[in-house]
């Protein structure tokens, strides 16, 4: 049993991957769909925690930086004609400049004012998306793109090794010197300028890798959904962001990918209860943040992984406090 444990702890991505890879065998189109929706959710909640777990930086204009690599995807293909692959990079390199200027505001701002400004910034982008309609088809949605491959199955295969390469790529940041000079701002910003961290490019490098994994989610969610609206880009599905990497704990990569998978399928499996649906999922989630938020030594699902002796992150630092 010990050994079982040591490589699981040592090799948890891996069978997280294998899981993901094989579970189109046993699952129907609709429940595959919702799992394709998880793993591309569970890469923009990756920048997320780089952003907000390790930084300590508030925001909540995650879905608005999604919409930007969807849309801009679907419209280099649309309008211009390129092919999917160019399209895919291009989108993904203009995504990360738009989220890069994010981080001007975060030099002079903190808390709440930062959040703010996010929230405005995803408010700007939605409504640009329902007014230049001549672009993003407005109101009616964007579609008639190609996709990455012809297959979906294959579009899923490369999903989930993307997401698991993005996984080492995170973790390894977090024990990295950008990762522990991203850590001291979380803790005391002034504190981490006095001891030779370069705050504004900790910042800035932070706020594009956000913003590069929002932008690569969003052609994978094109790729996925093959119609795109601004209906789907609200304020709501930034909180759901949110809520994704506190419930993975906050500084732990496989709890944040755990986690957005749960979150995406629990509603699809509540779905019998009909009008109930809603309510008894947030219940859910309310007591799992109580029990395992407040009581454990570790949050959510690193609580759980504890108990286990399983090692599914990086956090050193207690709760993943600070200014997140």
């Amino acid at each position: 049993m010990k050994k079982v444990k040591t490589l699981l702890h040592k090799y948890i991505l891996l069978v997280i991957g294998f899981i993901l890879l094989i579970l189109p065998l046993f699952t129907s189109q609709y429940e595959f769909y919702v799992v394709e929706r998880g793993v591309q959710n569970a890469i923009q909640v990756l920048g997320l925690l780089i952003l907000i777990g390790y930084s300590g930086m508030m925001s909540l204009g995650s879905a608005a930086l999604l919409a930007t690599g969807s849309y801009t995807y679907g419209i280099l293909l649309v309008k211009l004609g390129i092919s999917p692959w160019l399209g895919a990079l291009l989108a993904i390199i203009i995504t990360t400049l738009i989220g890069t200027l994010l981080a001007f505001p975060s030099f002079r701002l903190a808390g709440p004012f930062l959040v703010v400004t996010t929230v405005g910034f995803g408010e700007i982008v939605r409504i640009l998306l329902l007014n230049l309609e001549s672009l993003t088809g407005g109101a009616y949605g964007l579609e008639g793109y190609e996709n990455l491959f012809a297959d979906s199955r294959l579009v899923y295969a490369f999903m989930v090794v993307t997401l698991l390469l993005v996984a080492v790529g995170t973790q390894r940041i977090s024990n990295s010197k950008l990762g522990l000079a991203l850590k001291s701002i979380r803790q005391d910003e002034v504190a981490a300028e006095i001891m030779g961290v370069d705050v504004r490019r900790a910042k800035m490098v932070s706020f594009a890798l956000s913003a590069m994994l929002a932008g690569l989610s969003g052609v994978f969610l094109a790729n996925l959904t093959g119609y795109m609206s601004p209906d789907s880009f609200t304020s709501a599905e930034s909180t759901t962001y949110l809520l994704m990497v506190v419930m993975g704990g906050m500084n732990s990569v496989v709890g944040a990918i755990i986690s957005s998978i749960v979150i995406t399928a629990l509603p699809e499996f509540l779905r019998f209860l009909s009008s109930s649906r809603l309510l008894v999922y947030s219940l859910v989630l309310l007591i799992y943040l109580r029990v395992h938020w407040v009581k454990s030594s570790r949050p959510s699902c690193a609580g759980v992984a504890k108990k286990l002796k399983i090692n599914i992150g990086n956090n050193k630092s207690g709760r993943g406090g600070g200014n997140g």
